[in-house]
């Protein structure tokens, strides 16, 4: 896998988040909710929770969309195409993807709400920091690389929201 930046290889992790279906065919949310806590994580020795850091999230043309963070597959969206666009505001990231209308399959399920809109990321963290006096820990990200955007059947941020229109 190329990582972009000519970056060290390193462990790529996931964090999953909440859009909300519309109508239409593009999905629209916030990829990563600054400050806010995630659920309990459980990926390390010791289970923890994750903030990231406003403005910590970096981005280029090879970011992507995919189901299921499948990076076999064909994606559903790319910054370096236009199809997903990446927005910093205030309380986080926001993304905008035009979703293919040959994956009617996704964009029925969530219409449907057999998908909920829950989205999770795929990114490399390049600076963080611990506070292990709470119970349980936080680990606050504050510069990390986005690999990609996710659609995904359960999120770990209960704050992050969007919509299919």
């Amino acid at each position: 896998m190329k990582i972009p930046g000519g970056m060290k290889m390193r462990k790529i992790e996931r964090r999953y988040l909440q859009a909300q279906a519309g109508t239409g065919n593009t999905l629209e949310g916030v990829a990563v909710p600054y400050g806010n806590l995630s659920h309990v994580l459980n990926d390390r020795a010791r289970p923890y929770r994750e903030r990231f850091q406003r403005g910590a999230i970096q981005s280029d043309n090879s970011t992507l969309l995919l189901y299921g963070h499948d990076m076999n597959s064909v994606p559903l969206a790319r910054v370096g195409a236009g199809t997903l666009t990446l927005e910093e505001r205030e309380n986080g990231l926001h993304f905008s993807a035009e979703l293919p209308e040959s994956r009617a399959d996704i964009i029925d399920a969530l219409r449907r709400g057999d998908l909920d809109g829950s989205v999770s990321i795929g990114f490399i963290a390049n600076d963080d920091t611990w506070n292990n006096k709470t119970n349980p820990a936080v680990r606050t990200v504050r510069a990390a690389t986005l690999i990609e955007v996710s659609i995904v059947p359960s999120g770990a941020y209960p704050d992050a929201s969007g919509d299919l229109k």
